[in-house]
């Protein structure tokens, strides 16, 4: 081999390593795509718990509005209403 062919073979080994470089380690290179993958699956985790969060909030919304007994509890725990005919009795602290 002479001198000519390991120049060409070293310029060619520097190119194919340059664009492993590039690839690898350079803008939307593998590295990138990686750390898009972590933030893709990150916002469906988070995606999901906010649409499980909706639908709570739906069936809220949903017993608000067609639920009586529902709402009188809420009044009650909540704002601390009584219902009609009813008394409070509070207890001494000691």
């Amino acid at each position: 081999m002479d001198t000519k062919d390991k120049v060409i073979i070293s310029v060619g080994i520097l190119i194919f390593l340059g664009f492993l470089f590039v690839i690898g380690l350079g803008d939307r290179g593998a590295v990138d795509l990686y750390q898009l993958k972590l933030e893709r699956d990150r916002l469906r985790q988070t995606n999901l718990r906010l649409q499980e969060r909706n639908e709570v909030q739906y069936r809220t919304i949903e017993r608000l509005n067609y639920d009586a007994e529902f709402v009188e509890n809420i009044a009650r725990r909540e704002l601390g209403m009584i219902a009609e005919n009813e008394v409070i009795i509070l207890k001494k602290k000691k």
